[in-house]
C-alpha cells in the first residue's frame, strides 16, 4: 500500500542538507533555496510539442548587507520567479516527491506551485509567486517542504 515514508527511511538518499537537525521532520524534509531566477518572458506550448519553447529566465545574485555577512539576500519585487534547491533526492526505488510551499513562505506573503517529481536534482524548479508587498529571501532559507510517498 502506498503511503508517506518516514524521514528516517528517506534521509539516506538525500544529499546537500544544510542542517539535518533543522530540516528533517517526522515525515518531511525542509528544502533550502540554492538559486533564484526571474521569469523574463513566457514560453509557448502546443499539443504536439514541436512549438514548445521554455520561458526565459535571469539568474539573480544575492546581495550581502555587509562584507562580513556570510550569506546574502534576494530582494524580490512582486512577480514570478524560479527556485532551485540545495538538496538533491535520488530514491533507490520508484517514489513520488511532493514539494509544497513552507508555512513561513506563505506567512511572508508568497507561495509556489505544488510540484511532484520522481527525483529532485538541479533541473527541478518551482514557480514562486511573490505578492504585492515583495519578499526578502536569504541564501539557504527554508522555502519549501518535501514529503515522499512510496508507489507500492
Amino acid at each position: 500500500m502506498a503511503g508517506f515514508i518516514p524521514s528516517t527511511e528517506f534521509v539516506t538518499f538525500v544529499q546537500g542538507l544544510i542542517s539535518a537537525k533543522k530540516q528533517i521532520g517526522s515525515f518531511s524534509l525542509d528544502l533550502t533555496v540554492s538559486s533564484l531566477s526571474r521569469v523574463q518572458s513566457g514560453g509557448s506550448l502546443d499539443f504536439g510539442g514541436s512549438e514548445y519553447r521554455q520561458a526565459t529566465e535571469e539568474l539573480l545574485q544575492p546581495v550581502k548587507n555587509t562584507r562580513e555577512e556570510p550569506y546574502g539576500w534576494w530582494q524580490l519585487e512582486p512577480g514570478a520567479y524560479l527556485i532551485r534547491f540545495n538538496e538533491k533526492i535520488h530514491p533507490a526505488s520508484p517514489m513520488l516527491i511532493m514539494i509544497l510551499p513552507h508555512d513561513r513562505l506563505l506567512a511572508a506573503g508568497a507561495s509556489h506551485s505544488l510540484t511532484v517529481v520522481e527525483q529532485l536534482d538541479e533541473q527541478v524548479t518551482v514557480l514562486l509567486q511573490v505578492g504585492p508587498g515583495g519578499l526578502a529571501i536569504k541564501e539557504n532559507a527554508r522555502v519549501s517542504r518535501a514529503v515522499i510517498s512510496s508507489l507500492h
